[in-house]
């Protein structure tokens, strides 16, 4: 205390109060700086000199763990039957239910809304919240009749909710809160405040909220989700800042596939190792556990392929490569994907690979994937050289420096 400082005698870690907290709770520098603030109950420096900000961030987050709790109420009374059954059914226990702060929101347009009025909370803060929606003059429970799924940060505050309809032909299946004061979709994920703390080396990449809590349930800590939008650019850097490679473990269907590849694309940009996964005889992780058990998906984990691997053989779809015209469109396709890969060592093996396989010289595969680059370069350049004409355009003449 007289140095404010820690020592580890074990593993000889320092430093400050914030060196500690990015440590314990791994967390980056700023957020380690929001987690002390908020705890102490001081204003972050972006919020001084608005007080306001501060304040009305605070009382939505109380809001939220509010609602979180009557949620879960709600999930162990008579109205929440159905609510727990569905969860039940969906093989979760008491302990994952618990552990995830999974609620039910009963049937009804007001029940939410009359019970945050009790805890001090007004119409306009809920609507603001996205606890309520509104039509024409008039607000409503946004979740009615669904089971609910808290959504938590890296610093345990509950700042959204994911709803799954019980109904069958429900318009929407999963409803999520539209963004807050405190709710960015496109920089959160579903579970990373379990997965931050995981030993493994990787992060299991899902589609869903029930793929995630039931391989957590299972024991791999490191699943995680996007919420409701494809992974974008924030979502992959903040992952790297936890693990080293993700394994994509999207749905096996079209779209899932679909989403894989723009995936496989992102995580390159953000300069993160891919690998993905390839479920057999079930529609998604959560599916193959509850089907197959713990061990068969650590052998599908073991096996996962690479992301180029996986591109090339998606590549080989509708393709007769046996056809001397199927073989040739297969080979472009096949240099268009290894022309994008960036260290010459990792792109001379897939060349290497690709010869082999497809009984091609490899110096022949090596001047096409060479021709398509110097092309995109050439490409790439003309663009920018047309920007800068495009731009030298629109200046004004008669105000050059404008």
């Amino acid at each position: 205390t007289e140095t404010q400082s820690f020592y580890c005698f074990g593993c000889h870690a320092g430093g400050d109060v914030i060196t500690f907290i990015r440590l314990i709770e791994h967390l980056e520098y700023m957020e380690s700086v929001r987690f002390l603030a908020q705890r102490a109950g001081m204003a972050m420096p972006e919020d001084v000199g608005n007080d306001d900000t501060s304040k009305k961030r605070t009382r939505l987050l109380e809001m939220n763990r509010e609602a979180a709790r009557y949620f879960r109420d709600m999930l162990n009374s008579p109205e929440g039957k159905e609510g727990l059954e569905y969860l039940q059914n969906r093989q979760l226990t008491h302990n994952t239910i618990v552990k995830y702060g999974l609620g039910f929101a009963p049937d009804g347009w007001h029940n939410l809304q009359f019970h945050l009025r009790k805890a001090g909370y007004t119409d306009d803060e809920m609507e603001e919240g996205a606890l309520l929606a509104r039509r024409n003059n008039s607000v409503y429970d946004k979740f009615r009749r669904r089971v609910m799924f808290p959504i938590i940060d890296r610093r345990g505050n509950v700042i959204a909710f994911g709803g799954r309809a019980l109904e069958k032909d429900a318009k929407a299946k999963y409803l999520n809160s539209d963004e807050t004061m405190v709710f960015h979709k496109r920089e959160n994920l579903f579970s990373l405040n379990f997965a931050k703390n995981t030993k493994e080396k990787f992060l299991i990449l899902c589609e869903g909220y029930m793929d995630v809590i039931t391989l957590n349930q299972a024991g791999f800590d490191c699943a995680i989700a996007t919420l409701g939008t494809a992974i974008t650019p924030q979502q992959a850097n903040i992952m790297k800042h936890y693990a080293a490679e993700v394994v994509i473990s999207y749905d096996s269907d079209g779209a899932g596939q679909n989403a894989t590849m723009k995936a496989i694309n992102l995580f390159a940009e953000a300069g993160m190792n891919a690998r993905v996964l390839v479920i057999p005889d079930a529609k998604d992780p959560d599916e193959y556990i509850n089907k197959f058990g713990k061990a068969k998906f650590e052998h599908l984990l073991e096996k996962a392929s690479d992301a180029v691997t996986f591109e090339l053989v998606s590549a080989q779809g509708g393709i007769d490569v046996a056809s001397e015209t199927g073989k040739t469109d297969y080979m472009r396709k096949a240099c268009e994907i290894i022309m994008q890969i960036r260290s010459p060592i990792e792109r001379d093996i897939y060349i290497s690979k690709l010869a082999k396989e497809q009984e091609v010289s490899k110096q022949a595969i090596e001047l096409q994937v060479q021709a398509m680059m110097r092309a995109r370069s050439g490409a790439q350049r003309r663009k920018r050289e047309q920007d800068v004409l495009n731009f030298a355009n629109r200046r004004d003449p008669l105000n050059p420096d404008a």
